[in-house]
């Protein structure tokens, strides 16, 4: 916000860059000691800054510089850009560090580039004696310290309490900043879909936010839908909506099964559908060469292949391609699952049960031969877990019937192919969305501290499960938003038996007893539900908040449990990722019972690495510190990240 001034009063607003909060918020280059002081000078510096002992002063020779030095200390200096509006907060550090850094960077913040937060406290203007070669233009008029101003009736807020949120608060209204660069992306003008990839942490869901009201202003008389995979990203998504300045109402927030639900009503008996499944899979594999593939794969390429690409018969099975599956099927193979899929179909209908795909498939017709689309435009965020059918329909829910053109802005792709969770693929001109021309890349990351991003991604790898259009080469290269700094390196602690929530509990009442940190910023993510039930517990008893991230988001208040699948679309300040021992994570056997060793190798390896892209996604949710915990020693893709990216802790037999 800025503060209007006047010839007679001139004064400028105090800000702060995002990137020096989030520095100042880790208290890791600066001791609580260091921190206290450099308030206190930016609090005598907003009151006067004049103030005897500051040494504020123009930094280099550079005439053209716009960088400043503030004296906290003897030993600290805080660096500000001064423009004509604004003192910006910059950096702060030790001395020599410091004019080292100022000397590298001559001027700095852009306003244009830089994210900036202003705050409601004006700050008088700079003295005659050190006004040098400020453009500020006219100067005449008397100065008013700020504490005097707030004797006459100013308004502004206690200048300690304020400069303190600044440097210490919580800064979750970034949740919704734009970035300059990608405010382009938010006022195009497409013809018919496009798409918007990038790697975790780039901002894609806060660009899919903005882009849904600016559509909304477009065609202010027509229906913008946002949707998603994931129920619990679309209910947190339509609580942070109204919080965009100037947000129409005609956006709707709905997760793609609560839109299937509007033109299918039939209830989905989860149980019934896997007891038909094992009847099927008796009578069409059971002691067949399929045998070996097991029985979750098997699933999985009934659910996600055949169903999920609403494949009518077994001509068009033969002949599609099996985006994302990482074992050839030849003719024969396909036949038999072609039977399987059949007759998993008759168990269905003697049950009288239906299946989601069921479902997903009926919604999609009847929403085809409907005239025109019931939305103007659609944004579907984290896409690359959608089905080819999901996306015929969201297609369909714009255009109406396949052959029907799609209007400008139609949809939206946003996606990222490294974060899939879910077998299977599809390509966008399958769906009849043609994006060739209209694909952006968002290449800066917003969210995580460098460390954490690179330890993700070693992790990882760069192997995608699949590459769903030319240019998926492999996990995209970012640039960092968020400075380096000493200690931000993910840790794995290495503990004895049954220590991971003890050792847990420990670290979080170490982070949360001085304040910086509370419950609710802090997440741990395993694979299980059932692990999580027992974390849950163990908190409960060691008396710790907790919450469980549910699929209707997060219930109640504490620290978040939740699975790898409902970390999707959030962050926390500090992640916890425990259970990554070599017999637990990748587990050594399906969910079905399956074990790894009795199945092909093409098999397992695609399992292994949607399993990552599991981890990778639940990493990637933290922004400033990384825990990583296993009560043996971990699989080959953790040890890989040891050195540089992962710092080993082993804290066995300490007792």
């Amino acid at each position: 916000m800025r503060v209007p001034t006047s010839a007679g009063d001139r004064k400028r607003v105090l800000a702060i860059t995002r990137a020096f909060n989030r520095e100042m918020h880790k208290s890791q280059r600066l001791s609580e000691q260091d921190k206290a002081r450099c308030i206190s000078a930016v609090c005598r510096f907003v009151e006067d800054p004049a103030v005897p002992g500051l040494n504020f002063e123009k930094l280099g020779g550079n005439p053209d510089g716009n960088l400043w030095s503030l004296r906290a200390s003897q030993e600290l200096r805080i660096i500000l850009a001064v423009d004509h509006e604004r003192y910006i907060v910059a950096n702060a550090g030790h001395h020599d560090p410091m004019y080292a850094w100022a000397d590298r960077h001559k001027f700095y913040v852009d306003p244009e580039t830089e994210e900036i937060a202003e705050f409601f406290v004006s700050v008088p203007d700079v003295p005659v004696s050190l006004q040098g070669s400020l453009p500020i233009g006219d100067q005449t008029g008397p100065r008013i310290p700020l504490r005097e101003a707030q004797r006459a009736g100013d308004r502004s807020p206690d200048v300690q309490q304020l400069v303190s949120r600044m440097f210490l608060g919580d800064f979750e209204e970034w949740a919704l900043f734009l970035h300059p660069d990608q405010a382009p992306l938010v006022k195009q003008r497409w013809t018919g879909a496009a798409r918007v990839r990038g790697a975790a942490g780039t901002g894609k869901t806060v660009v899919g936010l903005h882009r849904v009201a600016e559509l909304a202003r477009r065609y202010p008389q027509e229906r913008i839908l946002f949707t998603t995979f994931s129920r619990s990203l679309c209910e947190i998504l339509e609580r942070r909506y109204p919080r965009l300045q100037h947000a129409p109402s005609n956006v709707e927030f709905a997760n793609i099964d609560a839109i299937v639900y509007r033109y299918d009503a039939r209830w989905v008996d989860s149980s019934l559908a896997s007891k038909a499944f094992d009847v099927a899979y008796r009578q069409s594999v059971a002691g067949s060469p399929l045998e070996h593939l097991g029985k979750e794969y098997l699933r999985e390429e009934v659910e996600r292949v055949i169903k999920g690409n609403g494949l009518p018969d077994l001509d068009s099975y033969l002949s599609f391609e099996r985006l994302g599956r990482k074992k050839s099927f030849p003719q024969e193979v396909r036949k038999r699952v072609w039977e399987l899929s059949a007759a998993w179909d008759r168990e269905l209908a003697n049950l009288k049960a239906v299946r989601f795909v069921d479902k997903r498939i009926r919604a999609r017709d009847v929403v085809q031969a409907s005239a025109p689309g019931s939305y103007r435009c659609v944004v579907v965020d984290e896409a690359q877990d959608m089905t080819l059918v999901e996306m015929q329909l969201v297609r369909a829910l714009v255009a109406g019937a396949p052959q029907n053109p799609l209007p400008d802005d139609g949809v939206l792709i946003l996606d990222d192919a490294a974060q899939r969770i879910y077998a299977g693929g599809y390509r966008p001109r399958w769906a009849g969305l043609e994006i060739a021309g209209r694909s952006q890349i968002l290449k800066r990351n917003y969210r995580n501290v460098p460390a954490i991003y690179r330890a993700a991604k070693r992790i990882r790898g760069d192997v995608l499960v699949a590459a769903v259009d030319d240019d998926d080469g492999a996990v995209i290269d970012v640039e960092f938003d968020l400075p380096g700094g000493e200690r931000d390196e993910p840790v794995l602690f290495l503990v004895d038996r049954k220590g991971e929530s003890p050792l847990i509990q420990e670290k979080i009442r170490e982070l949360t007893s001085g304040g910086d940190f509370n419950y609710n910023e802090i997440a741990v993510f395993v694979r299980h539900n059932r692990q999580v039930a027992g974390f849950m517990q163990g908190f409960k008893n060691g008396r710790i908040p907790c919450a469980q991230l549910k699929p209707r988001g997060m219930l109640g208040n504490g620290v978040r449990i939740g699975t790898y699948d409902r970390a999707k679309g959030l962050e926390f300040r500090v992640v916890f990722a425990p259970c990554l021992g070599n017999t637990q994570f990748p587990p050594t056997s399906k969910s079905d019972g399956t074990a790894l060793q009795d199945i092909d190798n093409a098999n397992s390896h695609e399992f292994r690495l949607l399993e990552l892209d599991r981890l990778y996604v639940a990493m990637t949710r933290a922004r400033e510190q990384l825990f990583l915990t296993a009560d043996e020693a971990p699989c080959e893709e953790v040890r890989r990240a040891f050195g540089e990216e992962v710092v080993l802790r082993d804290i066995r037999n300490r007792a």
